[in-house]
């Protein structure tokens, strides 16, 4: 709205539910203060009519009453603000939409084993297109993120800190688990080609950064795009924690020594009230955008850096647990409570507070909440809480009316509000935070929702084992976009993998994988 307009007077909707496209359950709006007002007025219509109408002295409306009374589809709000008889600000008028959520039931298991030894094979497969000079001897996905699946064209853009971490955590698990299949080998020589990677290809040591892997590299050089020079802080950390599973696969020191460097560089650029930044300049640690909810990567990396006794002085040692501790109270108090999760993507902009919500962070706090690494007081209540969350934001339970592009097997689950797509990453995300919530308390509907996940995570293969990272359309049969993104496809065989080990072992002791902390 234009400068001139007193903005005071002008009703802003604000908080977690201001920019949410679509709601399973019946949301809470909340405004802005508007001084002036005495009361509000909130009316609420389907797409014929008015169903509910409701007055409030406060800047918030609870739909709950109005729920019941709204089909299935587009839902429509209006807020008007008054002095006694008077209409006192300027209105304000959203609309979203009402979509089903689940239906309690538990479906067969599909083939996920075989689903994940079709998808590893076409992980591991060799370029298709031209390999330049600067991919020699590493793995088609090095220098590359996405592909066309279907030709084998690739794209020369990638984000090495978060997609390397996800296929080490991909084929070291495979390999773990089927250590006699005929891909297990290719999986772990290639899980620590990445590695070899990451450890190769750092900032320069004299950098405030220095020794952090580029979370953006374009045409085989560092940086590019969205985040130009500067780079995503804390996907370094998940570098870090890959780091000490590499060291954990092959005993070698410099594996702990690169983590321990990225552990010291978080405890360096943590903010005094415990997040981190999310953009800065690797030279000097300046940050180009601040507010990142993604506090849980380096505090997962500071934790297990304790636990594995890593190299450094007892002041480096107990300013790791620290910052570890100071981070989970910044979280606790943060995101877990005001629910703003945002500022993930390397390839999104600063946005507006609320209006970019996303939930990878929220899962991976969902299994710090209920992991051996954490005591909070009700902390699986929590857990729970921000899992309820998920579902009503990003989880597609059935066919719907929405803003959602395909029509996918579900149930599945959406990215973020500027990327609202089905993506199989989301959905093994979630599933392993299902597992999670199901192994600390044995609740079916745990079960239940898991299972159909990862029905829907293989019911978009292709016949060459590529996973859909835009989501299968059920209605012509194929994907809408091919352009897939095989880092993503590992983290979903992550999930897989993770998923049926512990549906395995529900069929009674020496059943499944052993378990073990579900990192992707």
């Amino acid at each position: 709205m234009s400068d001139w307009v007193d903005q005071s007077r002008v009703i802003r909707f604000e908080g977690p539910s201001a920019f949410s496209p679509r709601f399973v359950a019946p949301p809470v709006l909340r405004w802005a203060p508007v001084p002036s007002a005495t009361r509000f007025e909130i009316a609420v219509a389907d797409r014929r009519r008015v169903v509910w109408t409701g007055a409030a002295a406060t800047e918030s409306a609870d739909l709950a009453e109005a729920w019941p009374l709204l089909p299935l589809g587009p839902v429509d709000v209006l807020v008007r603000g008054f002095d006694g008889d008077r209409e006192v600000a300027v209105r304000k008028h959203r609309q979203f939409w009402k979509v089903p959520g689940f239906d309690g039931l538990r479906p067969d298991p599909a083939d996920w084993t075989g689903a994940v030894h079709h998808a590893v094979g076409y992980l591991l497969r060799p370029a298709r297109d031209e390999i330049l000079d600067h991919e020699d001897g590493y793995p088609r996905s090095a220098w590359s993120s996405f592909e066309d699946s279907v030709t084998g064209l690739r794209g020369r853009l990638a984000f090495p800190a978060q997609h390397h971490a996800s296929y080490i955590h991909a084929y070291l698990t495979y390999a773990g688990r089927f250590p006699d299949h005929p891909q297990a080998a290719e999986a772990d020589r290639q899980a620590l080609a990445y590695g070899r990677w990451l450890l190769e290809h750092h900032l320069p040591d004299d950098w405030r950064l220095g020794g952090l892997a580029p979370s953006t590299v374009l045409e085989g050089k560092f940086g590019g795009w969205v985040e130009g020079d500067h780079i995503t802080v804390f996907r370094a950390a998940r570098v870090g924690e890959v780091m000490l599973r590499l060291f954990e696969r092959t005993g070698e020191p410099r594996y702990l020594e690169r983590a321990a460097r990225i552990g010291d560089v978080m405890v360096d650029l943590q903010n005094p009230d415990g997040s981190w930044p999310f953009r800065v300049d690797p030279r000097t640690g300046e940050p180009s955008i601040g507010y990142t909810s993604a506090v849980v990567s380096p505090i997962w990396l500071l934790t297990l850096l304790g636990e594995a006794d890593a190299p450094g002085t007892a002041a480096q040692r107990a300013a790791r647990a620290a910052a570890a501790a100071k981070g989970e109270a910044w979280l606790l108090a943060g995101p877990v409570t005001d629910g703003r999760w945002e500022g993930m993507y390397e390839d999104i902009p600063e946005t507006p507070p609320w209006s970019n919500l996303q939930h990878w962070d929220t899962n991976e706090t969902i299994r710090y909440l209920l992991s051996d690494h954490c005591d909070v007081p009700s902390r699986v209540e929590l857990a729970a809480r921000l899992n309820a969350y998920v579902e009503d934001q990003f989880v597609v339970w059935a066919p719907e009316e929405s803003p959602v592009p395909p029509h996918c097997p579900t149930p599945t689950v959406l990215e973020q509000y500027r990327c609202y797509w089905p993506m199989e990453v989301h959905t093994g995300h979630w599933l392993t935070s299902l597992l999670a919530l199901h192994r600390a308390t044995g609740e079916e509907h745990y079960l239940a929702k898991g299972v159909a996940a990862a029905n829907a995570i293989v019911a978009g293969q292709d016949d060459q084992g590529s996973l859909s990272t835009w989501g299968l359309d059920t209605r012509f049969g194929t994907r809408l976009v091919t352009m897939d993104w095989p880092g993503c496809n590992a983290v979903a065989v992550s999930a897989l993998l993770h998923w049926s080990a512990h549906h395995e072992a529900l069929a009674g002791p020496g059943a499944g994988f052993p378990p073990a902390a579900e990192r992707l």
